[in-house]
């Protein structure tokens, strides 16, 4: 299981504007008061948990018998805008067929003046006690710049839905912890997904959608969707909390790519059995709040390993985690 999934955090907006949930707000007006505070965060804290409850059950045709995969995790997260910099810890568990590993993590990411960014990841085995720092750097552009540009670009959510984004503003304010919010919701399937493709290809001259590794990988989507909640602090415009699952969705298709594995080892004289992926949840939830931006600070133990060559890639580290 990669683990640099877990670094990817998107991170908006801070300022104060005194004001409560308007039901004449719609998504024009809204997004452009998001994109006014976004420019002036210096900071954020976020937390995020992360899980997955589903089993596979296979049948012989006379028993059927349910193997569990089950992964839940927590990360707590820092991060300054100016000059970017990260801090992420967090732990988690999982369990699949039979087998469990318990994982805890640490990731520091910081940028130099040129923009570059360097992240050091530490991942630790709760079983064997034992862990290993990995380093790497993204020195082929320059985040800080990137950041910055990125005030001057905005979006509307109508300009989302021509990219198969189409969001819906609830009609009455959510409450997120006694918090007033704007509840944005959008839902993520293999349709949006085409729409996504084609209007990346008017914009690069290639039409993703035609080619045959794409058109299979979005076969094996079918059925499934992400269902998104976006809730906005009613008084200062603020992402303050994000909702997605794919509860609900049809994993028929994973199914039948599964019980086509399963023929494959098969023969005549022991046919293959049936299998069906079956989910109860898989969801993710993270609540941000905004302030000052965070001192982050790379731990000694971390530059000892980089400057020692005992520090691993990210990938390397990534696959010893899941072999060992």
């Amino acid at each position: 299981m990669k683990k640099r999934l877990l670094l990817g955090l998107v991170t908006l907006t801070a300022a104060s504007m005194l004001c409560g949930f308007d039901s004449a707000e719609t998504l024009d007006s809204l997004s452009e008061k998001m994109n006014e505070a976004s420019v002036t965060v210096e900071g954020a804290t976020a937390s995020m948990t992360m899980n997955l409850d589903a089993a596979i059950n296979v049948s012989d045709g006379t028993t059927t018998s349910s193997l569990g995969v089950v992964a839940n995790g927590g990360f707590d997260y820092g991060i300054a805008m100016s000059p970017f910099a990260m801090e992420m810890t967090g732990s988690m568990k999982v369990s699949a067929m039979g087998q469990g590993e318990d994982i805890t993590m640490k990731t520091y990411a910081m940028t130099d003046e040129s923009g570059a960014m360097k992240t050091y990841t530490y991942t630790e085995d709760s079983a064997t006690g034992t862990g290993a720092w990995a380093v790497e750097t993204v020195d082929n552009i320059n985040i800080n710049e990137l950041l910055e540009s990125s005030k001057n670009m905005t979006m509307s959510f109508t300009d989302l839905s021509e990219w198969g984004l189409a969001f819906e503003l609830a009609p009455e304010a959510a409450d997120v912890d006694g918090t007033e919010c704007y509840l944005l919701s959008t839902v993520i399937d293999t349709d949006a997904l085409n729409t996504l493709l084609q209007k990346a290809g008017e914009m690069t001259g290639q039409d993703l959608a035609s080619d045959e590794n794409v058109s299979m990988a979005l076969s094996m989507l079918t059925g499934l969707q992400l269902k998104i909640e976006y809730y906005v602090d009613a008084a200062t415009y603020l992402p303050v909390k994000i909702h997605m699952d794919m509860n609900g969705s049809d994993f028929s298709t994973l199914s039948t790519l599964l019980n086509a594995y399963m023929g494959s080892m098969g023969s005549e004289d022991a046919p293959a059995s049936t299998v069906e992926l079956a989910v109860n949840d898989i969801s993710l939830d993270m609540a941000t709040s905004y302030g000052a931006a965070p001192e982050v600070t790379v731990p000694q133990e971390a530059l000892d390993a980089e400057a020692s060559g005992a520090a691993e890639s990210l990938e390397d580290l990534a696959d010893s985690v899941v072999e060992g």
